[in-house]
């Protein structure tokens, strides 16, 4: 898919919103992103998780890592084109789901939904794969919001690259936590 039949598509399901919303960070901007939306219809996650899937071809993933709830329906897509095992966070307490756990020498790649420059919600999924002496080869995500590369220094793959355009609002929409 090219950018513009990316943005089509995304558009056309709700997942790209406009109007005026508060970031977590504070930042206010005129666009907001709802990837549920795409997830929800297996024929476009499959296609949206090939966009990513291509690029990890070559580096025998042996799994992916839905770093979060919201990601797990694009993580799931992504590990079954890759035929590689799939963990996932049940909640923030936890970095793996129960009797779930990285190996050693798995190469693996995290998948989130929309990716920001806040890399919190991937240290402690770092350190488990550092501490099973595994490797973490990429960061893949459907939106990648970020204005920075990540300081992780793996392979940052997404399928839709956008810019948060700061705007000036009295009453934008907040956006929540995301889990």
């Amino acid at each position: 898919m090219d950018m513009q039949e990316t943005i089509k598509e995304l558009t056309g399901c709700g997942t790209i919103i406009s109007g005026t919303f508060l970031l977590p960070d504070g930042r206010i901007c005129s666009e907001w992103y709802i990837p549920a939306k795409a997830f929800q219809y297996p024929p476009l996650c499959r296609k949206l998780a090939y966009e990513i899937v291509k690029h990890f071809w070559d580096m025998d993933v042996q799994v992916v890592i839905a770093s979060r709830v919201g990601a797990l329906p694009f993580a799931a897509e992504i590990a079954r084109q890759l035929e590689a095992r799939l963990l996932w966070r049940s909640n923030e307490d936890l970095v793996f789901y129960p009797n779930l756990a990285i190996h050693s020498g798995d190469r693996a790649v995290i998948v989130d939904d929309i990716l920001m420059d806040d890399i919190t919600p991937y240290k402690s999924i770092g350190r488990e794969i550092l501490t099973q002496d595994a490797r973490l080869i990429g960061i893949a995500s459907l939106i990648d919001l970020t204005t920075k590369k990540t300081p992780l220094n793996v392979r940052q793959i997404s399928v839709l690259k956008r810019e948060v355009n700061k705007i000036d609002s009295e009453n934008p929409v907040i956006v929540q936590h995301r889990t």
